[in-house]
């Protein structure tokens, strides 16, 4: 009876695992769940991960999201902050905290203690400066203080040796060799953003930014761009202009842009281009290339070595023709030529040319002139 017994205890016992292992309990938290304004009271607040609320005008900073411990991501945009509390560093699980579009005007330093904190976004505030102790967030990969009239940042800033993507776009620091040296020290930086500063020059300080992978200098006064920065190996995205904003006065670009063999795009829009920069047709890995809005009178046959190419654009230049060497870009899949004084006749041609139904015309045959015989009369 006890052999019974025990027979079916550890039957049961095992029916039991079984429904474990097929079938167990739904986690009543779902991680994945955004809360697009604060939960009613009754909710489970440790089951709060992400919110992101915008919009809505709290007129200053909600105390109930320090109701939510296990909040990770806080966004806030067009809420009329316009500080934060002391104890933010409470939020202690937070990796993303964005509070773009407020009224800000400082950041308590006690941020630094926020120690998980990856993604600080401050675009479109009224900060002029940063504490140093934001150099604490050991965790900081990403920082964004786009649309704030910066006018200084602490050298403390360079101990971010966890920063890839600093944004600093529309600031107040008129003095390149200032603001370069803001972040020459970050070498693990990948991504920058300087358009929009009245930057009049690029400091010969950007070759140490080796790590940089995506460059943006659009809608500043630049004439030229340093030799310097074909020390940039790993550039795979270069904005020098873009549509819709002033770009800048370059007209050429310098020889050492040949070094740039990571380059898989550059937008040159709305500068001073009335030649064609020839450097650019040894880079066979660029694969977007913006010219638009340009002085460009003519694209050169050398054009027909940039293999790598799928996406050329030249609207709005002076183009009255294109080199048939175009036909041999076979990777071209978007080629935008609108706003150029083209001829019917040309522009059926380059309809020919990206459909591979493009015929060379013949050449024309010289008509050589007869020459009249001079029949002399004899005298008598």
């Amino acid at each position: 009876m006890k052999k019974l017994l025990f027979s079916l205890s550890v039957l049961l016992l095992s029916q039991v695992m079984q429904a474990q292992q097929y079938y167990p309990l739904a986690d009543p938290c779902d991680p994945d769940k955004v809360f697009e304004k604060l939960p009613p009271a009754a909710y489970d607040n440790n089951c709060v991960y992400l919110l992101r609320i915008s919009s809505q005008p709290f007129n200053k900073f909600p105390k109930e999201v320090f109701r939510y411990p296990n909040l990770k991501e806080l966004t806030l945009h067009n809420a009329n902050v316009g500080s934060l509390p002391l104890d933010i560093y409470l939020l202690e699980h937070i990796e993303v905290l964005d509070l773009s579009n407020n009224n800000l005007t400082t950041i308590p330093a006690t941020i630094g203690e926020m120690k998980n904190l990856r993604k600080l976004i401050l675009r479109n505030n009224k900060l002029n400066t940063l504490p140093a102790a934001i150099s604490n967030c050991r965790n900081l990969e990403e920082l964004d203080i786009t649309g704030n009239p910066i006018t200084f940042l602490p050298n403390e800033i360079n101990s971010l040796q966890a920063l890839r993507s600093f944004r600093f776009s529309g600031n107040q620091i008129k003095d390149p060799q200032i603001m370069l040296g803001l972040v020459r020290q970050m070498r693990n930086i990948t991504s920058l953003d300087l358009s929009g500063c009245n930057l009049n020059f690029v400091p010969s300080d950007i070759r140490f930014l080796k790590n940089l992978r995506e460059l943006n200098l659009s809608n500043n006064n630049i004439h030229f761009l340093p030799y310097e920065i074909g020390y940039l190996n790993k550039l795979e995205t270069l904005i020098i202009g873009e549509n819709g904003s002033t770009g800048n006065r370059i007209y050429d670009l310098p020889t050492s842009f040949a070094n740039l063999k990571s380059l898989k795009t550059l937008v040159a829009a709305n500068n001073n281009f009335v030649d064609f920069p020839m450097v650019l047709a040894s880079l066979q890995q660029l694969e977007n290339l913006d010219m638009s809005n340009n002085k460009l009178q003519a694209l050169p046959a050398e054009i027909g070595m940039m293999s790598g190419l799928n996406k050329l654009n030249v609207m709005n230049n002076q183009l009255t023709d294109v080199p048939v060497e175009i036909a041999t870009l076979t990777r071209l899949t978007t080629f935008d030529y609108a706003g150029n004084p083209f001829s019917p006749e040309v522009q059926q041609k380059i309809i020919n040319l990206m459909t591979g139904n493009y015929v060379e015309p013949a050449p024309k045959k010289k008509v050589v002139a007869k020459k009249k015989k001079v029949v002399k009369r004899k005298r008598k």
